[in-house]
């Protein structure tokens, strides 16, 4: 044996910082905030453009929409016997204002027509 006690190591559990600052150095050095405000803006201009494409599509297509609502109503009023035609003539003016709305997220879009929710402008 010698005759030097044992020596502790240099660094004992209470010489460690906390955890968390650890963490938040080593989120410090690889600006993760930085990157996740990069990826935050990054992503908001994407939805932003698929919203305003979306709403270009459903401009477009507004006429073959309303068809294909048409032919649905059509359908679903037949095989159920006319027995929910108001709740059917309902639900379609619903999707029908809901395409409304999509197509007036296109860039630059405004109805071309109020809708029958929406009051004629006095102006």
């Amino acid at each position: 044996m010698t005759d030097h006690p044992h020596e502790p190591s240099s660094e004992t559990p209470s010489d460690k910082p906390p955890l968390t600052e650890t963490i938040r150095a080593k989120l410090d050095e690889y600006e993760v905030e930085r990157h996740l405000g990069e990826l935050a803006s990054t992503l908001e201009d994407t939805v932003r453009q698929g919203v305003a494409r979306v709403g270009e599509l459903a401009h477009e297509h507004r006429d073959d929409i309303e068809r294909l609502l048409d032919k649905a109503a059509t359908a679903v009023d037949r095989r159920t016997e006319g027995k929910h035609a108001d709740r059917i003539s309902q639900v379609r003016g619903s999707l029908e204002r809901g395409v409304e709305r999509i197509a007036e997220q296109r860039t630059g879009g405004t109805p071309d027509a109020p809708g029958p929710d929406v009051p004629p402008s006095n102006g």
